[in-house]
């Protein structure tokens, strides 16, 4: 399968799910729980943009998720890291993407993350 064709139709049921059921919010106040969920479906949107433009994986994944990723890391920062790091090793879990032009961007975001 195709990369692309593969994180479109991955990117929300594996990639962002998957990371999101993982993240402890048992002690988070309710507030922070809606921000949460609020960063969450905009990136679960962000499947429409890779649908309907291809073209535009990269800047989606480099502008878009990391500018959700620094908006959630200003309110909490371990939380941010688990989940975005999360959403990014489950895209590499995909052999398609992580042997692919597509894995060597997710794997460099992937490293900003940890080292912020």
């Amino acid at each position: 399968m195709d990369p692309l064709k593969a994180l479109r139709y991955r990117f929300v049921r594996y990639c962002i799910n998957r990371a999101y059921v993982n993240i402890d919010i048992s002690n988070k106040p309710a507030e922070f729980v809606n921000l949460l969920d609020d960063v969450v479906d905009e990136l679960r949107d962000l499947e429409h943009v890779l649908s309907e433009d291809p073209g535009k994986v990269e800047q989606v994944l480099t502008g878009d998720l990391m500018d959700k990723y620094r908006v959630l890391r200003e309110r909490d920062r371990e939380v941010a890291r688990a989940l975005f790091a999360g959403i990014l090793r489950n895209c590499l879990d995909l052999e398609e993407i992580s042997e692919s032009k597509l894995g060597e961007t997710i794997r460099r975001l992937l490293a900003e993350i940890e080292r912020s």
